[in-house]
């Protein structure tokens, strides 16, 4: 099977965070071209030389055989606290009499 495409698969069947996070970590350090928007990072496989290639596919062999071993169930992972929610404090404004001249009037007429 052509090196790119497996690639291209083994990415594709990765569900695992922190395994995902290695990747990215792994096209940051090589200085893989890629963009990036709220989906995700998306990078062109097809644009890798040979020698990246061929160095990317080892790397996530290895992560891969690696989290076979559920990583996750060995690192703790704080649960996270139910949050009380707060009540909201009702602001009282003191609003003062205020009689306005008639030039105040006039100006104030024009600003709505």
């Amino acid at each position: 099977m052509d090196i790119k495409k497996e690639i291209h698969q083994k990415i594709s069947n990765i569900n695992d965070n922190i395994t995902s996070n290695l990747i990215y970590a792994f096209i940051r350090e090589k200085n893989i071209i890629y963009s990036e928007n709220q989906n995700g990072i998306f990078f062109n496989i097809s644009l890798l030389d040979d020698k990246l290639s061929h160095e990317f596919l080892d790397y996530i062999n290895k992560i891969a055989i690696k989290n076979e071993n559920k990583l996750e169930d060995k690192i703790n992972i704080p649960k996270t606290e139910l949050k009380i929610k707060k009540k909201k404090q009702i602001k009282k404004y003191i609003y003062k009499n205020y009689n306005p001249s008639d030039l105040e009037l006039i100006i104030l007429n024009f600003s709505f």
